[in-house]
């Protein structure tokens, strides 16, 4: 398989709205995206990541605020429809992302991070050290997926970027 080459980037915040065309893309190509609205989208301490190449959107991922199933945690976050372009995957983007929503996560105190991984991402989320939680389960749209978490260090964790 030839390595694809390094892409110059920049990872930054974007509104809700914004993120929506991408999930559609991505990760739910049967809803529309004004179908795509998560839970906490519009929390005033929720954040919306871009990750653009030549100015133009090819990733996208959102962090809110919200308790992990099982796990009694006030100062628990949630990683919501983190998707990156086929053709952009592989660089760098998604890892960039996701270390703007841990350090945005570490700075208002979360101590949790946790999401649902389709089955493919397991592999992305475990080196960024998440962890699995339970076993493989079908979100029925969408095909295969797993729990993950990882704890936050508000001292250390803050200052990824």
């Amino acid at each position: 398989m030839k390595e694809r080459e390094p892409t110059d980037f920049e990872v930054g915040p974007i509104t809700a709205a914004e993120t929506r065309p991408m999930r559609h893309k991505v990760l739910r190509p049967h809803q529309a995206p004004e179908e795509l609205v998560y839970p906490g989208d519009e929390a005033p301490e929720s954040l919306h990541v871009g990750a653009f190449v030549g100015g133009r959107l090819v990733g996208v991922a959102t962090v809110v605020p919200g308790p992990m199933p099982g796990i009694p945690d006030e100062h628990a976050w949630q990683v919501r429809g983190m998707a990156t372009l086929p053709e952009f995957r592989g660089r760098g983007l998604g890892t960039a992302m996701l270390r703007a929503l841990i350090a945005h996560v570490a700075g208002h105190g979360g101590t949790v991070l946790w999401c649902n991984a389709r089955t493919p991402a397991l592999r992305f989320y475990k080196r960024l050290g998440f962890a699995t939680r339970g076993g493989e389960f079908l979100i029925p749209i969408s095909g295969p997926h797993y729990m993950l978490w990882r704890a936050i260090s508000p001292k250390s964790d803050s200052r990824i970027g």
